[in-house]
């Protein structure tokens, strides 16, 4: 697969700005990393990593080889003081919005850094999440550029490896992090070739089969939809 668009996109959307990349030591926003210095120069780049009380200890050094690897100083801001402030303040227990507290306070952290370095928030959202809804509103969901939105986590998976993503982020299970002992395929209930298959299957066609794996997606597809539109009006707002 060529990737040269994807280049091609990241100069001309950034222009003169600087890219503003939150990393997890995820696949994701590692390819994106990889595909953002062979796009502009590496000093043009902010990679921020933002841990919290329940980041794997596993995900530090993973972040040390990405460093290294693209050769791009990586700033770590612990985000547990924020993320304790509103457990507090809001008496939080449950993990899934708790959850979407930590995606929304990194968000924050990226747009500071943007507001400050006029840089643009550089989305690590793949095609498989997005249809799926499997991102945080206005969390990691919130970014002015979205690279590998045509990617699937399948083509993600191809394109960490053919750009040198270290080997341990790509094989170690797709988890956001967002508490302890979660994984991305545990929460979507199946595993994420399955998932590809029905998505591919809706791409070409622009509709589900009828499986159990498809159900599952077109019913996220269709609960997270909110997730993929402007916010609700009355009456069509046309753009000008």
């Amino acid at each position: 697969m060529s990737y040269g668009y994807i280049f091609d996109f990241l100069r001309q959307r950034l222009g003169d700005r600087n890219a503003i990349i939150g990393l997890s030591g995820g696949i994701d926003s590692s390819l994106v990393l990889a595909l953002l210095s062979r796009s502009i120069p590496r000093e043009r780049i902010r990679a921020v990593f933002m841990p919290d009380s329940t980041t794997p200890p596993g995900d530090y050094d993973d972040i040390r080889k990405l460093s290294e690897k693209f050769s791009i100083e990586v700033t770590t801001r612990d985000i547990t003081p924020v993320v304790n402030s509103f457990r507090g303040l809001l008496e939080a227990r449950s993990n899934g919005p708790i959850g979407n507290i930590k995606s929304r306070a990194r968000m924050t952290v990226l747009y500071y850094y943007a507001n400050t370095m006029n840089g643009y928030v550089v989305g690590t959202t793949n095609y498989t999440e997005f249809i799926t809804g499997y991102f945080t509103k206005y969390g990691d969901g919130g970014c002015d550029l979205e690279p590998i939105i045509n990617l699937t986590k399948t083509e993600v998976r191809s394109a960490a490896r053919e750009f040198g993503v270290p080997e341990s982020i790509i094989s170690k299970p797709p988890t956001a992090g967002l508490w302890e002992g979660q994984t991305d395929e545990k929460e979507l209930g199946f595993t994420y070739d399955e998932i590809d298959q029905a998505i591919e299957y809706f791409r070409k066609l622009g509709e589900f089969r009828d499986d159990a794996v498809s159900a599952r997606v077109k019913d996220l597809y269709i609960k997270s939809m909110h997730k993929r539109n402007l916010p609700y009006s009355p009456g069509e707002v046309q753009s000008q």
